[in-house]
Formats: structure tokens, sequence, C-alpha cells
């Protein structure tokens, strides 16, 4: 865990709601100058505490399918769950592959236009490594949605809310819209001029398609890539079954999961548990506590759950395979 002053902490929480502002902007938010702001900003990259600045995408809006796949491994040595992992790794369908804790080994967030691209990554996984797979898990993304991280500065609630996984709903775009979304996904910080010079157009015409792109919700907003050990946070993952559910109080739960600062994402998924939550806090007392808090609230309607730990991000990509 690296020490970090106020300032960095409102340097990181900025980048974390919008990595595309400039640091003229964030400078007048923190209360620095603009050049204390990129030292700051060029010290946290050199330290490792930030991985990337990226832009989160509608994956929806590309028509692609969102699937979840967990994993128990069984019979594995460390070198055979490292060629399962590098197989996984190697698959363009495969977007973020993770290491897990709990009551599977890995999980995956795979993308494709289809079942059957699926279909044939599950098939070839199966008839690899089937002797070595005791549980799987095979799931739909409907809706994922991302809350910034009130928890850097210590607020007591989150107000915005970014989806960027959807039902598939295609949206016409062009090859320069797709190459503009190529460049930006990985790093949400490419300059107007660099994105015109790599594609050999104006920077008047690379700024309009990009304002375009956000009007029609494809370009959702502009995150950062945190190394959470270095932050000193741990990532979990909560499953809650449900019962005696009424609108009001889903109505009542969802508002409690987007308001709380430690809750990172809401996951809707079709053959998941009934509410999904990512969690992003110091410790297991913490997750224990944020539990209770939920239980205390919502006792009537919890019938059970259970929660996983993410320890390592294997593959992270930014825009569909």
């Amino acid at each position: 865990m690296i020490k970090l002053d106020l300032k960095d902490r409102k340097i990181l929480y900025e980048l974390d709601g919008n990595s595309r502002q400039s640091f003229h902007k964030i400078a007048k938010k923190v209360g620095l100058s603009k050049d204390s702001v990129i030292y700051r900003v060029k010290r946290l990259q050199r330290e490792g505490i930030i991985k990337q600045f990226h832009t989160l995408i509608n994956v929806g809006k590309l028509g692609t399918i969102s699937f979840r796949l967990y994993l128990k491994l069984q019979n594995t040595t460390p070198e055979k769950e490292q060629e399962i992992i590098e197989f996984l790794k190697e698959q363009r369908v495969v977007n973020w592959l993770v290491s897990i804790d709990g009551e599977y080994n890995l999980g995956i967030w795979a993308l494709t236009k289809s079942i059957k691209k699926m279909n044939d990554l599950w098939k070839e996984l199966l008839e690899k490594y089937m002797d070595y797979i005791d549980k799987r898990w095979l799931t739909i993304f409907t809706k994922v949605s991302y809350f910034p991280r009130a928890y850097l500065l210590e607020k007591e609630k989150n107000l915005d809310e970014y989806t960027f996984v959807t039902e598939q709903d295609e949206i016409k775009l062009d090859k320069t819209d797709l190459k503009i979304l190529k460049l930006i996904a990985p790093n949400s910080r490419i300059s107007v001029l660099e994105i015109a010079k790599q594609l050999n157009i104006t920077p008047k015409t690379a700024s309009s398609r990009i304002k375009q792109l956000e009007k029609k919700k494809v370009i959702v907003g502009y995150r950062t890539m945190f190394d959470l050990e270095k932050l000193g946070y741990q990532y979990f993952k909560v499953h809650f079954n449900l019962h005696n559910l009424t609108t009001e109080k889903e109505k009542q739960l969802r508002a409690f999961i987007k308001h709380h600062p430690n809750i990172i994402y809401d996951n809707e998924v079709l053959g998941g548990d009934d509410i999904e939550i990512e969690v992003q806090v110091k410790t297991l007392i913490d997750l224990r506590n944020l539990l209770s808090e939920i239980k205390e609230q919502f006792a009537g309607i919890i019938k059970d759950y259970k929660y996983i730990m993410f320890y390592k991000e294997h593959k992270y990509l930014f825009f569909p395979g």
C-alpha cells in the first residue's frame, strides 16, 4: 500500500469519474496548478497506482452479447491452471479474465455477436480441459452499471452511474467510427490530433465523431484502472438471492446499491442470482459490515447470499475482439 495525500486522492477521484477531462479542469477542481497535477499523475503512473486510462463503451450498442462464465477447477497443478489461463487469454472473444478465491477459481467476461461464437469457445474449452473442470456456470449480462469510486474521498454516497453493458441494440457505425473506438477504448486520453493523424482525417472530423458517439451512448464515459492492492483495497463479488420481493423494495435496494460509496458495479444477469454487486473495501471486516447493513435494511427480502474475491486480473480488453 502506497501512502497518498488528499490531493492525490482528489486527482484519482476526478480521473475515475472522467479520465478524458483536461489537466487544467482537474487542477481547478482540486486546488492545484496544472503543472502540479501533471507531476502527480506521472508519479502515480510510475508507482503503478494508475495502470491505464480507458473509455467505457456500451458493448450492446456494438451488437454484442455479454457472457459471464465461472469455472471451478479440479485435479490441477499450478502449471495446468496457468495453461488454462493462457488458453483463455488467447481467445479473441474473452475480454476479461480474473482469478477468484471462493466457490470458483476463474471468472470470464466474453463478448460475441452470436451464441454460436460462444458455443465454439465452450466446446473447445470442454474438449481440451473437461477433466480439469469441476463446475461451470454460464450466464448472460443484460445490464451492468459502473459507479465512480466515492470511497476515494470517503464520501457518504455516490451520485453518478454509467451503464456500459446492455442487451443487443446495434447502432450503425461506419469504419471511421469503429477505428476511433479502437483507438480511444484503451487510451481515453489520446488527443483528437493524434486520432486525426492516425486515421488521416481532420481534427474537426475526429472531434465531431467522438461527440456523436457520446450522444448515441456508444461512449458512455471515461475511466481509470487502478492497482487496488497499492491503494489498500480488496475486490469482492456478492451474489444475493431474494424472496418476498416487491417493486418498491427492489427500487429501494437498487438505490442503496447505486449510492453506497464502496459498491462499484451493479450486474443484472440472465440465469444468474437475483442481485449481483461488486464491492471494493479495505478489509474483510469492512465487507461484513456492508453485508450487515444490507441485511439490516432489507432483511425481509434477502433469502441468502454468497461472496467471492477477485484477486488477479489476467486480461482486460476495452473493445470487443
